[in-house]
């Protein structure tokens, strides 16, 4: 390993391995590209999951067939605990879990302590020059005081705009956004400066072999996603086109919620449904195009990227930074600012509301000539999306951090 690479640990109560939450998925792919370009990375993560099934690290490692070594553990105070320790590509895990955990819960004192113990053993044992980590109190502020105390400088990574405290922000050595947009909204909204560098992705998790366009393709059926909107968008199309098929991926949300909206989809033939999945290849695969109508702000679109990188045309709202990471390719379409507010991410809109959406996709699907256009136009705005390009600023970034040692 050169010199001048830092090296890398992420340390957070979130679970590292965990494909329902974007946050997770950017930070695994982040560290299996450094790893395989010689760095030094390394994971002590919690059980915390975006997964609403009620599972457990032992269930999540066993549903993959991940092998691993089970470690328990009877510290003097607090909760007795597991640690799961196994490999993912080349970084090393270990993955805490108290003897009390639950899933829908946040975790006690008597719970964290011990986990807190475990990331300042880790940091005695690996001496990481940076620590990456994210997630809220209760945990945030002690962990990052316990890995400066031990000579590591911390990246926080703002995955979403829910951090609202300053004073947590500027605890940290500095301060990780994925786009722009992000970098402009946190220095205007809570006063902290953040550098603004793209996450890498996986090629070979998200970058089909053979592209057989059969479904227009939603992922993550959750409001802030916006699965009101798909849904009305359904409905139009299959009143007027009953031939075009939606494919529903599941992430943080199952289908269920298609159930519990106003809107009564039982007849619809056209909804399939597809369970969360490591590979996202599995479902770009079969997408003609790709349904993005988040209502919150996203931080950068993760499956807007993917999608690009696929050649598969995205429709998208003008929320975040969807229009920066799309950069002219694609559809972008306005909601009415009042869906922009949570309270209504569930209300199902009219069907003028969506008149934009359903004749674009339209066209899309007849058009072979508009499709190919598109296809184009993604393919060549996902080389802002290399992951070897990336990297290359990630690694300039951390290596700012660290400076020298």
């Amino acid at each position: 390993m050169s010199e001048s690479n830092p090296t890398l640990l992420f340390a957070s109560y979130h679970a590292y391995f965990d494909h329902s939450s974007g946050a997770a998925l950017a930070t695994r792919d982040l560290l299996e590209n450094l790893a395989a370009h010689g760095w030094n990375c390394r994971v002590v993560c919690g059980p915390a999951l975006d997964y609403q099934d009620g599972r457990g690290p032992a269930e999540v490692l066993h549903a993959h067939g991940i092998p691993h070594h089970l470690e328990r553990c009877a510290p003097p105070t607090g909760e007795r605990y597991e640690l799961f320790h196994f490999t993912l590509n080349g970084v090393p895990v270990s993955q805490y879990r108290p003897e009390t955990f639950t899933p829908h819960r946040h975790a006690t004192q008597a719970e964290g302590v011990p986990f807190l113990d475990v990331v300042s053993r880790a940091c005695a044992r690996f001496r990481p020059d940076v620590v990456l980590t994210y997630g809220g109190p209760p945990f945030a502020a002690h962990l990052m005081r316990r890995v400066q105390r031990a000579g590591a400088r911390v990246v926080f990574c703002l995955h979403n705009f829910d951090y609202r405290d300053p004073e947590l922000l500027r605890a940290a050595d500095a301060l990780w956004v994925p786009s722009e947009f992000a970098r402009s909204a946190y220095h205007e909204r809570v006063g902290v400066e953040a550098e603004a560098v793209p996450w890498p992705w996986d090629c070979s998790r998200a970058l089909a072999d053979r592209m057989d366009g059969r479904y227009m393709t939603f992922v993550n059926p959750i409001p802030a996603k916006g699965v009101a909107w798909v849904a009305r968008i359904a409905a139009e199309l299959f009143r007027r086109r009953p031939d075009i098929p939606f494919l529903v991926v599941e992430g943080r949300g199952g289908l269920g919620w298609l159930g519990r909206l106003s809107l009564d989809l039982s007849g619809l033939t056209t909804l399939n449904g597809m369970h969360s999945t490591p590979r996202p290849r599995d479902f770009y695969a079969v997408s003609r195009m790709v349904l993005m109508p988040s209502l919150w702000e996203e931080s950068m679109g993760r499956v807007a990227a993917e999608a690009l990188t696929n050649g598969v045309p995205v429709l998208a709202t003008r929320r975040g930074a969807l229009p920066e990471t799309l950069g002219g390719a694609g559809f972008l379409f306005d909601v009415p600012p009042r869906y922009h507010e949570s309270a209504c991410w569930s209300e199902v809109p009219r069907p003028d509301e969506v008149t934009g959406w359903v004749e674009t996709i339209v066209r899309l699907w007849d058009d072979a000539a508009f499709h190919s256009e598109h296809c184009a136009r993604a393919l060549d705005r996902a080389r802002v999306w290399d992951p070897d390009r990336l990297r290359e600023g990630i690694e300039a970034f951390f290596r700012r951090v660290a400076g020298t040692r």
